[in-house]
């Protein structure tokens, strides 16, 4: 006989909806937690900026407000295993008032988002910001999460502490999005962390990143870098670097349009200009070939590198070619120039 499976009750079905089965509606819309089925992400839902910083639920110190903490009004998610996603409402601007400081020793204190719920066991039901006291002693920890919250800061208090400082906080907050949205990285979130699914996206430091299921890729974009300082160099008989530049990853994979120049003199031997990856002898790039027993203008051709990825550095080097003389440059006159462009 066949057998169907039934989920969670639809709002069009019974015309009603319990609440589970409205937490889990909202969560089709939140975004999800990176690796698990049916978990959310914890944090907050930025909606505004003040001088470029996200303000939401963040924390703010009024003057002789002795232990209290001001908090901007905000919304977040926290997530309830099995339960679902409570969103989570601040309508107004918040204060929390933390313990007295312990006379002799410090401690380290923490200011969580938490969420009671008394249908599932909680003595009351109620959205908090609450101040979780941690262990006085000469070195003190953090103490540990209460359950359905995520933090929101934490204040190393010093011992007879009287009045809070800026000095003593570090904003922990992360951030929650909605699902197929662009996400953004707050003090708390961790940047290494992978995505929860490939195409999920974010904005970092300026630059929209994707997850492509294994790692973030970066927007690409292109970007350049000249450089003209050269080093002087005399009776040089081998290899040596005149300049170099260094290539940022961009979190994708990329190709190098290259050239260079420098005036180069050669003594009894030619003395050639290369472009060399990693190492002021590395491997050659574009090499332009220089003067035999004279001097010469020397430019290498402009070239595009095979793809890369990651950081890397580029060098324009000299090199002596044949025979048992050596070369020399000017320090004018010469630039290193690269262009990177997605691959």
């Amino acid at each position: 006989m066949a057998i169907s499976q039934g989920g969670l009750d639809p709002w069009a079905v019974q015309l009603r909806i319990g609440e589970r089965d409205a937490r889990y509606a909202v969560g089709a819309l939140l975004g999800p937690m990176p690796g698990r089925m049916m978990a959310w992400a914890d944090g907050v839902l930025p909606s505004r900026t003040e001088n470029g910083v996200v303000v939401d639920l963040k924390a703010a110190l009024a003057a002789n407000d002795g232990l209290g903490v001001a908090f901007y009004p905000g919304q977040c998610v926290i997530n309830r295993p099995g339960q679902g996603p409570y969103v989570c409402t601040l309508d107004r601007t918040g204060r929390v008032q933390l313990d007295d400081a312990d006379p002799s020793n410090p401690r380290v204190d923490l200011i969580v988002a938490r969420v009671y719920d008394e249908r599932l066991g909680d003595p009351r039901t109620e959205f908090v910001l609450e101040p979780v006291t941690g262990l006085a002693g000469p070195e003190p920890v953090e103490p540990e999460l209460p359950p359905v919250s995520f933090p929101l800061a934490r204040i190393a208090m010093p011992a007879g502490t009287t009045q809070l400082t800026a000095p003593m906080f570090t904003d922990l907050r992360r951030a929650a999005s909605v699902r197929t949205g662009v996400g953004v990285v707050l003090p708390g979130d961790d940047p290494t962390l992978p995505g929860a699914y490939a195409g999920h996206t974010r904005y970092r430091a300026g630059t929209l990143e994707a997850f492509d299921g294994q790692t973030w890729r970066g927007t690409p974009a292109t970007w350049s870098e000249e450089s003209v300082e050269l080093v002087a160099r005399t009776g040089i008989t081998g290899i040596a670097a005149l300049t170099s530049i260094g290539v940022p990853d961009p979190g994708w994979p990329y190709r190098l349009m290259i050239s260079g120049c420098a005036e180069l003199t050669g003594t009894n031997c030619r003395a050639d200009l290369t472009i060399r990856l990693d190492a002021a002898d590395g491997a050659v790039l574009a090499r332009g070939v220089g003067p035999t027993n004279g001097w010469s203008w020397v430019t290498t051709p402009a070239r595009n590198t095979r793809v890369l990825e990651g950081a890397h550095t580029l060098y324009l080097s000299g090199e002596r070619i044949g025979a048992a003389g050596s070369w020399a440059n000017f320090t004018y006159n010469g630039a290193l120039s690269l262009l990177r462009l997605p691959a």
